[in-house]
């Protein structure tokens, strides 16, 4: 049995409140702001002040106050939500190195009878045979595309006061209020900081007109279960990107250094420490069969514009099937029959009344999605230096190949210069870790991609 889920507030800005009313001062308070900091020290007047430009829509001043947050025993589906928020800082533990076969799932509280059976002989049997996975040594990164979407995690996240109540309040109005286990979670979180914050209150009130319920969506189930081999995960097509890539940057260039008369530079560019010129240049994609694991690892790049469905409306009848597993004639039979016996339970749980609200945690790290992201040159050479590395996880480096075979075909000029870190800088950052390879990664990058 799982213990309650928990969220608890662990560390918060000493003098937020005081920082947040000096901030609130500074741009109509005559004073430079050591004294308006000064003067908000023990100021009776802090909490009204907030309240007050908060009311009138001004919210940027409560981002100087930032929290830290454990989250305990949470379902990953939990961890899912929270980390597709892209102002906020995440670190949660690994399914590539940690066994998750002791952890436990979640079980929602309100769950009895027949309906808690059913519900748990589910869970139990994909936790069984992800540790027959294990036993029949498949690596825990691909054994982990058995694990439900309501096993459990634990996970820090860290972020300003701004974003936090509006976390709170998008579970509470939005998408999120569907989900039992999220709602307790904001109830949590709202109840600690008010307290801390007091300031805070009527933000975090349910007041105003209500959203409209979201539309309920629904799981698909195509038939017999489809396996789809790791080469063909996280498929990427090019959608969007800048008609003239090339005098887009150079105009990025001349305009961050007015009156030079040096020529544009790649090289230049590319060696400077803050090439924020690389900003200008946005792509859009979609990433086609990503798994939900893989989805994880997609969203932690914070400066994105990323599209996740619904995990509730997840294909139930797709699964990846990693080489590991394909080339090992035991795990294989594990995994196909585990999934098989999956996908019709999953059905019949998702046709009755009492378990159909639960359907978010029915998904399996395995099963397909497919993604729509934005982002700019300068998050697509940070994802491409990390996530071609040999030692990235295969999923997501495959996804980052894709990308990068793309925007060479698209400009060249400025991509064929993307690589990992040892062909981009010459230097592998990975010490005792390194793979050896330098030289034939600088080989491979330095060539076509096949």
């Amino acid at each position: 049995m799982t213990t309650q889920s928990q969220a608890k507030i662990i560390g918060w800005s000493t003098a937020g409140e005081e920082v947040c009313a000096s901030a609130a001062r500074i741009s109509t308070t005559p004073g430079d702001a050591l004294e308006l900091f000064e003067k908000a020290q023990g100021n009776p007047r802090n909490q009204d002040l907030i309240g007050k430009v908060l009311r009138s829509g001004h919210r940027s001043v409560i981002e100087h106050a930032v929290f830290s947050i454990a989250l305990q025993n949470v379902s990953v589906y939990v961890e899912q939500y929270f980390i597709e928020r892209r102002l906020a800082s995440f670190t949660v533990k690994s399914r590539r190195y940690v066994d998750f076969s002791g952890l436990g799932y979640h079980i929602p509280p309100e769950l009895a009878g027949k309906a808690l059976e059913d519900y748990k002989a589910y869970m139990d049997g994909l936790f069984a045979a992800y540790r027959k996975l294990l036993d029949a040594d498949v690596p825990k990164e691909d054994a982990r595309f058995l694990l439900p979407y309501a096993f459990c995690s634990n996970f820090y996240c860290t972020l300003n006061a701004r974003e936090l109540v509006s976390l709170i309040r998008s579970i509470r109005l939005g998408q999120g209020r569907a989900v039992p286990e999220l709602r307790d979670i904001a109830g949590q979180l709202a109840g600690q900081l008010t307290e801390l914050f007091p300031a805070l209150g009527t933000e975090l009130e349910d007041f105003g007109p209500e959203e409209a319920p979201p539309e309920e969506s629904s799981p698909m189930f195509r038939g017999e279960p489809v396996w789809v081999p790791e080469e063909e995960a996280g498929s990427a097509e090019l959608l969007a990107g800048p008609a003239a890539p090339g005098k887009l940057l150079e105009r990025a260039c001349r305009a961050a250094n007015p009156g030079t008369d040096k020529p544009f530079s790649l090289d230049a560019l590319l060696a400077s420490p803050r090439p924020r010129e690389l900003e200008q240049l946005s792509y859009t994609f979609a990433v086609s069969g990503l798994t939900l694991a893989g989805i994880t690892h997609l969203v932690r790049h914070r400066m994105q514009s990323v599209i996740v469905p619904p995990i509730q409306s997840v294909d139930h009848s797709r699964f990846i099937l990693p080489d590991t597993i394909r080339t090992n004639p035991a795990a294989l039979e594990i995994y196909r029959n585990a999934l098989t016996e999956a996908n019709r339970i999953a059905r019949a749980l998702c046709e009755d009344p009492a378990l159909r609200p639960y359907s978010c945690y029915y998904a399996v790290s395995g099963n397909l999605m497919d993604v729509m992201t934005t982002l700019n040159a300068r998050e697509l050479m940070l994802i491409i230096r990390l996530r071609t590395c040999t030692r990235a996880q295969w999923e997501i480096r495959h996804v980052a190949m894709g990308l990068l075979r793309l925007l060479r075909e698209q400009y060249p000029a400025l991509f064929d210069r993307f690589g990992p870190s040892c062909y981009l800088t010459g230097q592998c950052p990975e010490g005792r870790m390194c793979c050896g390879q330098q030289e034939e990664m600088r080989k491979l990058f330095g060539g076509k991609l096949s």
